[in-house]
C-alpha cells in the first residue's frame, strides 16, 4: 500500500428517507488511487461520483468499507484530521476577504507564524499565476481568477491529496479547456496527488492518467483514457465515453489471431481471436465510429460490406455518415474533414464501401460468463 495514496475496500454507502426507505448511492466499489496519480472518477448525475468524494474527504461516513490514505484507516476521521482538502464548483470564497486574506484563511486557523503564512502565501500565487492580485475582493475576479483563489487556498495547506468535486463546471467553455491544460500542468509540477469528480467524458480523457466509469453506484470500469475508449467493457461505458456502434453477432470458426462473427446472421465480419469462447456463442462488438472507413462504390480493393448512405450531417472538424448494410444493420461513420473535396463526397442515397479493420473492433464483456472474462483478460 506504500504506492497509493487511496484506498478504498468494499465502500458502500445508504441513505435512508423519513419513511426509512433505504437508497444506495454507492454499492461496494474498491478503487487504489496511486500517490502523484490524477485519478478521475467519471459519470452522469446520481451515478455515485460525488458521494465517493465525499467519503474520501470526510464529509460522509461510509455504511461499510475501509478507506485508507497513505496507509492509514481513516475510519471516522473528521475532514480536518485528512491529509486531503477539496475545490468545489461554486468556490466557497470569504467575499470580505482579499484574495491573500482567502488563500492565507486555512493556515490561520492552525496558529502558524506570520512570516511563514506570507512566504507560503506568495509562493501560492505565483503557482496560480495571481502574483499581482493579492489585494483584490472576490467581487473584482473573474470565474477562472475565482476558481484558481479556490485552487491555491486548498493548494497552501500542502495536502498529500487534492479533491475536486466539478471545480470547472461554471467557466465557459473556452476557459474550462484552458483550465484543464494548466490544472493537469500543475498537477505534474507538484507531484500531488488529484481525485477529480466530472460529468465531461472530455475533461476527464484530457486530464486523468486513470479514470473510473461509475453508474448507478457501481465502478464499471478503471483504466487510462486509452484503456477506457478503445477498449470499453460494458455498453455503458461505449456509450458514455464518446459514439459507439454495437454489432450483434455469433462466432461461426475461428483461426489463428482471428474469429469470424455473423453480424445479424448476415454479414460475416472477422474479429480479433476469440478463440477462448466456443462455436455459436452470441456476443456484442462495438467499433468507433471515426474508426470505420468508407469508399465510393468504385473502390476496387476488398472491403467488408457495401451499404447505401441513409444521412450525412457536417460538423465542422467531420462529417458523419449513417449507412445501413443490411434492412435491419445501420452504422454511424465519422470522416475528418482533411479538404474540401470530401465536403460533398457522397450523397444520400448513394452506394458505398465500408470497411472494419480488424484490429478497431472491439468485444463486450457484459454478457460473458466470469470464466470467460478472465480468459478474454488474458489474450
Amino acid at each position: 500500500m506504500l504506492s497509493q495514496t487511496v484506498k478504498l475496500i468494499n465502500i458502500s454507502k445508504v441513505f435512508k428517507s423519513q419513511n426509512q426507505k433505504k437508497f444506495i448511492a454507492v454499492n461496494n466499489i474498491n478503487i487504489q488511487i496511486e500517490k502523484s496519480e490524477f485519478f478521475s472518477i467519471l459519470g452522469p448525475s446520481g451515478c455515485g461520483k460525488t458521494t465517493t468524494l465525499r467519503m474520501i474527504a470526510g464529509f460522509e461516513v461510509p455504511t461499510s468499507g475501509e478507506i485508507y490514505i497513505q496507509g492509514k484507516l481513516m475510519g471516522n476521521s473528521p475532514p480536518f484530521h485528512r491529509p486531503v482538502n477539496t475545490v468545489f464548483q461554486n468556490y466557497a470564497l470569504f467575499p470580505h476577504l482579499t484574495v491573500a486574506e482567502n488563500i492565507a484563511f486555512g493556515l490561520e486557523m492552525e496558529n502558524i507564524s506570520r512570516p511563514e503564512i506570507n512566504r507560503r502565501v506568495t509562493d501560492t500565487l505565483t503557482q496560480v499565476k495571481l502574483t499581482d492580485m493579492e489585494k483584490r475582493y472576490p467581487r473584482q475576479l473573474s470565474g477562472g481568477q475565482q476558481q484558481r483563489v479556490a485552487l491555491a487556498r486548498a493548494l497552501i495547506k500542502q495536502p498529500a491529496v487534492l479533491l475536486f468535486d466539478e471545480p470547472l463546471g461554471a467557466l465557459d467553455l473556452k476557459l474550462r479547456k484552458e483550465m484543464q491544460l494548466e490544472l493537469k500542468q500543475m498537477q505534474q509540477r507538484l507531484g500531488i496527488t488529484f481525485i477529480y469528480v466530472t460529468h465531461d467524458q472530455e475533461e476527464a480523457l484530457t486530464m486523468s492518467d486513470r479514470i473510473a466509469v461509475m453508474y448507478q453506484g457501481e465502478v464499471l470500469q478503471v483504466g487510462t483514457p486509452v484503456e477506457i475508449y478503445e477498449q470499453p467493457k460494458t455498453r455503458f461505458v461505449a456509450e458514455f465515453i464518446g459514439e459507439s456502434n454495437f454489432l450483434t453477432g455469433r462466432i461461426t470458426a475461428h483461426q489463428e489471431d482471428k474469429s469470424l462473427v455473423l453480424v445479424d446472421e448476415d454479414l460475416p465480419l472477422l474479429i480479433p481471436s476469440a478463440n477462448h469462447l466456443p462455436i455459436d456463442t452470441i456476443i456484442t462488438l462495438v467499433v468507433r465510429p471515426e474508426k470505420i472507413e468508407i469508399y465510393p462504390s468504385t473502390y476496387t480493393e476488398e472491403a467488408d460490406f457495401s451499404a447505401i448512405v441513409e444521412n450525412i450531417v457536417y460538423i465542422g472538424t467531420d462529417t458523419r455518415y449513417v449507412v445501413r448494410l443490411t434492412y435491419k444493420t445501420k452504422i454511424v461513420i465519422r470522416r475528418q474533414n482533411i479538404n474540401r473535396f470530401h465536403l460533398n463526397q457522397y450523397a444520400i442515397g448513394e452506394a458505398v464501401k465500408v470497411n472494419i479493420p480488424v484490429e478497431n473492433i472491439s468485444m463486450l464483456e457484459e454478457n460473458l460468463s466470469e470464466k470467460e472474462r478472465l480468459k478474454l483478460g488474458k489474450n
